[in-house]
């Protein structure tokens, strides 16, 4: 897969954060159409491009705006 399809992927994570406070997996598959063990790729590498971005509610299932940002 092209590295330019990933960081547009990563872009896009960081900015529905920012915008809707979280996302998914589902999210990313839906948007980009990709398999699920790539979206899961995809938001461990939007944590660690966006360090102190996000991060994981287990009880929503779903990656969350980090507090204080």
């Amino acid at each position: 897969m092209s590295k330019w399809f990933q960081e547009h992927r990563i872009a896009w994570i960081a900015e529905m954060v920012g915008i809707y406070g979280f996302i998914n997996r589902g999210h990313v598959m839906k948007k980009f159409d990709v398999s699920q063990p790539q979206a899961s790729r995809d938001l461990q590498d939007a944590i660690k491009r966006h360090p102190g971005l996000m991060r994981y509610n287990m009880s929503a299932k779903r990656y969350e705006i980090s507090s204080g940002l």
